[in-house]
């Protein structure tokens, strides 16, 4: 009985413990009420203690880096953990932790930010791109709407500005009005030696070297050197050659042939030295013909020159100045030079000496590098006003007329410490390269000289002379700055206000910087975001745009994480952001829920045509532009099928974006033009083509000339959209399929192309694809995919313009299919769509997710798409909101506690319902050894790289991202390694 009683006991005892876990409240869990305690097993790794072996092991099994037993003794899996997580954050892998491997710990996060942002440079003033794109495409407010000229482009970036002749102002140094060297260049700073020759080597110059302070013999041999007596080496020693040299000279003027130094002869030297003009040396300058290197050397005392048999050697001033004759130039480091003379000065200079150029304001135009020589000359025009503007207000405010002289510039002693000159020749002024800039092409030197002369004025204050300081940059982010959001300036100066710039990153002008985005871990930004020197954070947890712009730059950023276990919250400008994350401008925002930023990231597409808003004032609309590259699963299946396609392996998509060669375009065009294929062989490269017979007839019918081959035909090579546009309808024309008719003028880029008509005949007959959502581009240049042939083959068939039987015959192979597991929705891109096709859900890992704080409920709620707001530890709405959402959607009580039921959802959790199936992928064989394999594989997996071309681009590089984030590497866009090794592994499921 005793017995009995006991099992009647231990039954009752166990129903009492599993009643009181069903029905147990749920356990609220609110910021203020978590301790972070070194007894807990798995804390936030910004105030993990990593004090002992043990605390190491502990954050190592926290993260997912397995170091074994979790014991407090060291062993080879432990070191190996450590040695795993050093290579995930960049740190060098030793297996010791140190203060920086404690730092990354610290630092951990699997979460990463993303920051999307468009521009490059500081958005003040002309936008070059904005330029370009007005010149280009017109707007609303210009004379002619379809083109704008350079001034009405000025005025609209400048406001209340006029564009006048410097002729017409009253300057306060009018010598940068005319035709003298008065502009002085920097081109070095404290330099102990420098290296000149002479250009071109086939006619050299003749080379004028002016050194101050050399000594009397010195300067005599200068002189007698110059003047053909050969006094011997200008080596500051009187010997023999030199008193017979002399002795010459004195009976060539009537002097007593004294062979000496004497009074009369000095005197007589100078004077006839001084007919040589402006010199720096009282002797005249020492003149070398025949083609020259030299090298100028400062020693701390002074400056003396090799290289030259006649150059002097002995040590004298460094307040030297080098011109050449006409027509000849020098190359002075990376630089050339044609016009202007080349000044050295160590006055007032701390060590060595500056190089400058001294150089007629024109001339310095023409070696002003900071737009594409080969754009339009309007848009060179408004730089060149700009540039000239710029250069003439940093004149205007340096140069001291009244302590300017014929050799030196009137510059403060400040000025000359710093430069010596007016303006820089780097990007932080203007940046100027000289002769090389004149000849890189002609429309750059035109617009100079369209503009001579001008400069743009303002009537009133933040001028020199009424001249304004005329900024520049390369684009913005849809709309300018002023000067204080660009440059932190403390007022807003009049001309320099925010005006709308959506031509700046229109699709159609082609900025490469139109939009970008980085990736950061949150390790990398708790590294690179510093206060002072050192590191603000040991751990960031959210940082976020909290003031923007009416332009829609960055003007505050705030971060928050924690610092030596406290939590931190740090606001910085969005330019210090950009300087220290190495953003091209500070028009950006980030991923976080708390970002307010308003920016429309590029490009975009300009409608230059006015509308009227609802309150009647004029306005400027734009769409987002996504590149398409359609493509027909119906349509490859009529080409692979009649064999007019290499043989393709991949998946239906991989096969859709690969390039067209000009074989299978040969093939493609004559099988469906009807044209014969029994023409005599033409070319002596295709013998190896299994499409010869095609290639025959492409000069047979006179369609070589879309691809401009005579000789050769170049088989592999791949094939442009407006040359397949052309060999399409000539092979039409030639052939017996009916020919096509009309004509229209749809697509707004392809005026450059010499097949215009062509692409208008197939645009007409809507059988050809746009390659951008916004439906007037189509991309003549671009290479065309396969996907996109098979998309026109499939409309051609659909509209009955040729017949499907077209493809029942195999002309040139055995017909082939490609394979299944397409990726579907293969006309998106890798940034819009980056798992098209694999619709089935990926579930999540939750089952180690740790829960002991506010911040560790708020970072399961962001990684699993449940927005709890700003990730910082403060129990607020939002995270209340967000942690009901997610019980509303595990059939939990929606009362937004988070107890021991809603955390075991969490682990729980995958974002799968059942009714979701993943068929996986076998990627273990993937050849991955070139970038073409990497897009053949992101293709195949449904990370859409764009087509198939084997360069690295933008698209390619998105796509690679897109990977990485989906198996939690870092986003970098690189394939490396571990890159490669996921790609292996991956099954899509």
């Amino acid at each position: 009985m005793k017995q009995g009683f006991l099992k009647n006991s231990a039954y009752i005892f166990t129903f009492l413990i599993a009643f009181a876990l069903v029905f147990s409240p749920e356990e609220e869990a609110k910021a203020l009420e978590i301790k972070y305690d070194s007894n807990m097993f798995c804390v936030d790794n910004a105030v993990a203690p990593l004090n002992n072996l043990l605390d190491i092991q502990t954050f190592l099994s926290c993260n997912g880096f397995n170091p074994g037993p979790i014991d407090g003794l060291s062993g080879s899996r432990t070191n190996n953990a450590i040695i795993t997580f050093q290579k995930s954050v960049g740190l060098t892998p030793d297996g010791v932790v140190g203060p920086a491997t404690k730092q990354a710990m610290r630092g951990y996060s699997t979460v990463s930010f993303t920051f999307t942002g468009s521009g490059w440079g500081h958005g003040v003033g002309l936008s070059q791109y904005g330029a370009k794109g007005l010149t280009e495409l017109g707007a609303s407010f210009c004379s002619n709407t379809s083109s704008c000229t350079s001034t009405e482009v000025v005025d609209y970036y400048f406001k209340d500005t006029t564009v006048k002749n410097l002729s017409e102002i009253s300057l306060s140094s009018p010598d940068i009005a005319t035709g003298n060297n008065a502009l002085w260049v920097g081109l070095a700073r404290n330099a102990k030696s420098i290296n000149l020759t002479t250009l071109p080597s086939s006619s050299p110059p003749m080379l004028s070297i002016c050194q101050d302070g050399l000594s009397d013999v010195a300067g005599v041999q200068v002189f007698l050197t110059s003047r053909g007596f050969e006094p011997g080496p200008v080596d500051g020693a009187f010997g023999d050659k030199t008193s017979n040299a002399l002795k010459n000279y004195q009976a060539s003027v009537g002097l007593s042939q004294s062979g000496s130094i004497d009074t009369e002869t000095l005197n007589k030297i100078k004077s006839e030295a001084s007919s040589d003009g402006s010199c720096e040396s009282i002797f005249g300058p020492l003149k070398i013909s025949g083609g020259a290197t030299i090298n100028v050397i400062s020693n701390g005392n002074g400056c003396y020159f090799n290289g030259h048999p006649l150059v002097n050697r002995t040590t004298a001033s460094c307040n030297i100045g080098i011109s050449w004759s006409d027509g000849g130039r020098i190359r002075v480091g990376p630089r050339e030079h044609k016009h202007g003379v080349l000044k050295l000065r160590s006055q007032n200079v701390s060590s060595g000496f500056h190089v400058v150029l001294s150089v007629n304001i024109e001339k310095y135009l023409y070696g002003l590098a900071e737009m594409p020589s080969h754009w339009n000359v309007k848009a060179l025009e408004a730089q060149a006003l700009v540039g000239r503007s710029y250069a003439v207000y940093q004149y205007l405010k340096q140069n001291i007329p009244a302590q300017s002289t014929e050799l030196n510039a009137g510059l403060s002693t400040s000025r000359q410490a710093y430069c010596w000159c007016h303006i820089g020749s780097t990007a932080s002024s203007q940046y100027y390269y000289g002769y090389l800039k004149e000849i890189a092409g002609p429309n750059w030197v035109q617009a100079v000289n369209n503009t001579s002369g001008k400069v743009i004025t303002y009537s009133g204050g933040y001028t020199q002379s009424s001249v304004i300081q005329a900024f520049y940059s390369s684009s913005t982010g849809g709309k300018t700055n002023n000067n204080a959001v660009g440059f932190g300036s403390a007022t807003a100066w009049p001309y320099l206000q925010t005006v709308d710039d959506p031509w700046s990153v229109d699709n159609r002008v082609g900025n490469p910087k139109a939009a970008w985005s980085y990736d950061f871990s949150t390790y990398q930004l708790s590294k690179n975001i510093l206060c002072g020197d050192i590191p603000c954070f040991d751990a960031i947890t959210d940082i976020y745009i909290s003031s923007v712009a009416e332009s829609g730059a960055a003007i505050e950023v705030t971060l928050k994480g924690f610092r030596n276990g406290s939590s931190k919250t740090v606001t910085k400008s969005g330019r210090n952001i950009k300087s220290q994350l190495g953003f091209t401008s500070h028009y950006f925002k980030t991923s976080s829920q708390s970002d307010v930023s308003n920016l429309a990231i590029g490009p975009v597409t300009v409608n230059t045509s006015p509308t009227t808003s609802t309150n009647g004032t004029s306005v400027t609309s734009t769409t987002g532009d996504v590149a398409q590259y359609a493509t027909s699963t119906a349509g490859l299946n009529y080409l692979s099928g009649a064999g007019l396609l290499n043989n393709c392996t991949e998946t239906s998509s991989a096969c859709q974006a690969k390039t067209m060669t000009r074989e299978e375009a040969a093939a493609v065009v004559t099988v469906i033009g009807g044209i014969s294929l029994d023409a005599p062989n033409a070319y002596s490269d295709d013998d190896q083509s299994i499409f010869q017979k095609a290639i025959n007839g492409i000069p047979y019918y006179g369609i070589q000339v879309c691809i401009g081959s005579p000789f050769q035909f170049q088989p592999t090579e791949t094939i442009s959209r407006d040359q397949f546009a052309c060999m399409l309808v000539k092979a039409i024309t030639a052939g017996s399929t009916t020919n096509l008719s009309g004509a229209i003028d749809k697509y707004s880029d392809e005026g450059a192309s010499k097949w215009t008509n062509e692409i208008n005949v197939l645009a007409a007959n809507d059988v050809i694809p746009a390659c951008s959502s916004l439906q007037d581009k189509f991309c003549p240049s671009r290479k065309i995919s396969i996907g996109e042939v098979a998309y026109i083959v499939n409309q051609m068939v659909s509209k009955s313009l040729i017949s499907s039987d077209t493809f029942n015959s195999n002309p040139f192979q055995e017909g082939w299919s490609a394979n299944g597991s397409e990726v579907e929705d293969a006309s998106t891109t890798a940034v819009s769509n980056p798992n098209a096709g694999n619709d089935a859900c990926v579930p999540k890992d939750n089952s180690g997710l740790v829960i002991n704080s506010i911040l560790d409920v708020q970072q399961f709620l962001s990684n699993n798409g449940f927005n709890p707001g700003p990730i910082d530890g403060q129990s607020g709405p939002k995270t209340k909101n967000a942690v009901i959402a997610f019980q509303k959607e595990s059939g939990l009580l929606a009362d937004g506690i988070v107890g021991n039921k809603t955390k075991s959802a969490m682990r729980a959790y995958t974002g799968c319902r059942s009714t979701n199936v993943c068929n996986a992928r076998d990627n273990t064989g993937a050849k991955l050894d070139s970038v073409a394999d990497i897009q053949t594989y992101l293709s195949n997996n449904g990370f859409n790289p764009g087509i198939i071309d084997g360069e690295m681009g933008s698209y390619t590089k998105e796509a690679i991202k897109a990977f990485q984030r989906k198996v939690g590497l870092i986003p970098d866009g690189v394939a490396g390694n571990r890159t490669k090794s996921a790609m292996r592994a991956y099954t899509g499921c």
